[in-house]
């Protein structure tokens, strides 16, 4: 019924069937005689180029339906016995091509013609039956099988038309009409996916396919004397699926409606789960429902169904709308890379199938004509197991960033990149049940950790961390009022230094230089740190930051406090921290084999890159906030002293006042950056939880 598990390549016969995908037209509907170097045959006989030609269009007719259109000769096969004999290739996109067409010069009575033919298989690995091919890039280059044939057009002198004799070997040379071709798959093992310390982490792992047998129930209701009633079948198919679902914890009515409209003999799968000891399969309960059985298999997946589920993505079979939107990227049936890195990589990780397609005449009792005694045509492949894809992440900070986010109860998004090679060692989402990319794609107003990326600017305009700024309560910008958080110490408004501004977080000292700092100012110093708007991580539609330019007034203002129109994925803002903390740019990678060329960027620095004065001094200007600003709390963490910046971005949602809230940091050799989509401040909101992340992390990767 199914597949065993696995773990070296496996040859499967494939089954005749008589489902056929739609083959592709790749011949104009007809052949102009000319251009076939073709004249007429006689004053009674016209050229056979038009009936050849619309016999090769139909030789490629969904089951040779077409075929039934035509006039064949009285000896022909039948056209349904030709889609039995090749039913096993009916998976390939077909192609006949017209290469002549002649009356031929003989004595006989019978005029006939012989026309000749180019077939053309579409062997591509992974191919689709439209013979568009992968709409990747990567996608792997076409594999044809091409021979040549030939038939016999027998002149009909009652009807006055020429009639093809259909023939098996008029497809496959050397095929007797009730012989059949095998096609033998060697099938690839797919890649795994592995983390920097070359660790599997999506790989085959051991699934229980569970479900019901209809064809055990039928046998089991079955005696010697009689056959079971059509209502004594559905009586206990329902039962036994409704025992199942509830036995699995799952919604009867749908698998009970599944598995009576199922074939009488189907297999109905209705779950397939982990086969791990965090898994609790009810083994005893399955074997007493009848019908109902799990079988072993493996099954690509990560450690755990959370495990960095929005990278790796899913690999399988494509649903009906995955392959409508797919646009002809997917095949019904055939498995693939559905979504994230298995989807990106998927030509890197699959590798192709081997291949053995060969004619097997043993039990054919016609004898073999004429048109069969050419040479039997066969086809072989060598399998190529798919390539590991190393990414850079780190299995164990990976799951810390999940755990320490599991039961958030706002959409949530933890970074850690390492500031030395620019590696992310995890992207994690929460809460456990968010299946989108929000570290690495989201996009949001960073709030006040956006202010390092102004300090920065303000240093180019010739400021150090101990200028005087003037911190006002509010500050009025072209009418829009602008003010500090609610309970912003009293003791820090006036003047005070940029290095107070930064460790109190002062809104209205950053709003103040509105006129000093221009759009560009801004974005250069962004574009510095590392904050881009299409980076080249290995991860398509990673996304780090955007900071337009063609803003002016309040809109200016507000990005100079993270506000505004400027945006930052977590992703974005754990990169300025570790650009921050490496004294350069750094741009963030997270796929090294195949290799991925993050500077190769038309949008990083050129004229202005950060330099490592400028990166001391912001390092410095981050020491504050731990050591007497807004997040004292990460002193407790162990090891190397921790820098850091809080961010809150208002924002209105349904007539409510909300706060995105942010907090970045640098330890060691790590930076990180946390976010939580709704919260009260990133200081009390996010604070604490960082401090927890970062003294468990440092048993994993010490800092110092």
């Amino acid at each position: 019924m199914m597949s065993s598990t696995h773990t070296a390549h496996h040859s499967q016969s494939t089954a005749p069937s008589r489902i056929f995908r739609r083959r592709r037209y790749s011949l104009t509907a007809v052949l102009i005689a000319g251009a076939l170097g073709l004249s007429a045959c006689g004053p009674n006989v016209p050229d056979p180029t038009d009936t050849a030609q619309q016999f090769a269009d139909q030789l490629v007719s969904e089951e040779f339906s077409g075929l039934t259109d035509l006039a064949l000769t009285d000896d022909s096969m039948d056209p349904a016995a030709l889609a039995d004999a090749v039913a096993q290739l009916q998976r390939f996109p077909l192609s006949v091509s017209l290469d002549s067409a002649q009356v031929d010069d003989t004595d006989d009575e019978t005029v006939t013609a012989t026309a000749q033919y180019t077939v053309t298989w579409d062997l591509t690995p992974g191919g689709t039956p439209d013979g568009e091919g992968d709409a990747n890039e990567d996608a792997a280059e076409s594999e044809d099988w091409s021979y040549q044939t030939h038939a016999s057009l027998v002149w009909d002198e009652t009807n006055e038309s020429w009639q093809p004799q259909l023939d098996a070997s008029t497809l496959v040379p050397g095929l007797a009409n009730d012989g059949h071709v095998n096609v033998e798959i060697d099938t690839a093992e797919r890649g795994t996916i592995r983390d920097g310390d070359d660790n599997a982490m999506v790989m085959d792992r051991p699934v229980q396919r569970i479900g019901i047998d209809k064809s055990h129930v039928l046998e089991a209701l079955s005696s010697a004397d009689s056959e079971p009633s059509d209502d004594d079948i559905e009586q206990t198919l329902t039962e036994s699926a409704t025992a199942l679902a509830e036995a699995l914890d799952l919604d009867p009515e749908p698998l009970v409606d599944r598995t009576l409209a199922a074939g009488e003999r189907a297999w109905v799968e209705f779950i397939v789960l982990r086969d791990d000891e965090d898994t609790d399969i009810p083994i005893d309960d399955i074997a007493e429902i009848q019908g109902a059985m799990a079988m072993e298999d493996t099954m690509v997946l990560g450690p755990s169904r959370t495990f960095a589920r929005s990278l790796f993505g899913t690999y399988g079979q494509p649903n009906a709308e995955q392959i409508e939107a797919s646009d002809g990227e997917f095949t019904a049936g055939v498995q693939t890379g559905l979504t994230g890195l298995q989807r990106m990589y998927n030509e890197h990780l699959a590798g192709s199938d081997g291949l053995d397609i060969t004619i097997d005449n043993t039990e054919a009792t016609q004898p073999t004509s004429e048109l069969m005694t050419s040479e039997e045509v066969s086809y072989s492949r060598e399998v190529v197991d798919g390539q590991a894809l190393t990414t850079t992440l780190h299995m164990d900070v990976q799951q810390l960033a999940e755990d320490m986010i599991a039961d958030a109860e706002v959409p949530a998004g933890l970074v850690v990149v390492r500031p030395s090679d620019g590696h992310i060692l995890a992207a994690a989402e929460g809460p456990s049940e968010l299946s989108w990319p929000l570290a690495t794609t989201g996009t949001y107003p960073p709030g006040s950790t956006f202010k390092m990326i102004t300090a920065l600017a303000m240093l180019r305009n010739g400021m150090t961390p101990e200028s005087m700024v003037d911190c006002p309560q509010t500050i009025t910008i072209d009418g829009a009022e602008f003010s500090n958080f609610e309970g912003y110490p009293s003791d820090y408004l006036g003047e005070i230094t940029l290095a107070d501004a930064i460790a109190q977080s002062c809104n209205t000292s950053f709003v103040s230089q509105w006129e000093e700092l221009s759009t560009q100012d801004v974005h250069d110093a962004a574009v510095a740190l590392g904050l881009v708007e299409d980076p080249i991580v290995g991860y398509n539609g990673a996304f780090l930051g955007s900071v337009p330019t063609e803003v002016e007034g309040t809109q200016h203002a507000a990005g100079l406090f993270g506000q505004g129109l400027v945006q930052a994925s977590p992703l974005g803002m754990a990169t300025v921290s570790a650009s921050i903390a490496a004294g350069q740019t750094v741009t963030p990678v997270m796929v090294t084999d195949p290799a991925v060329e993050p500077n190769d960027n038309d949008n990083l620095p050129g004229n202005a890159p950060l330099t490592e004065d400028e990166a001391a001094t912001l390092q410095e200007l981050m020491a504050g906030p731990v050591e007497y600003g807004t997040v004292p709390i990460l002193q407790n963490v162990p090891g190397a002293p921790v820098y850091a910046k809080t961010g809150t971005a208002e924002y209105v949602d349904d007539g409510e006042d909300l706060a995105h809230t942010w907090i970045m940091a640098t330890h060691g050799d790590l930076a990180v950056a946390l976010f939580y989509s709704e919260g009260f401040a990133g200081a009390q909101t996010n604070g604490p939880v960082l401090e927890d992340f970062l003294t468990e992390l440092e048993d994993i990767i010490p800092s110092e």
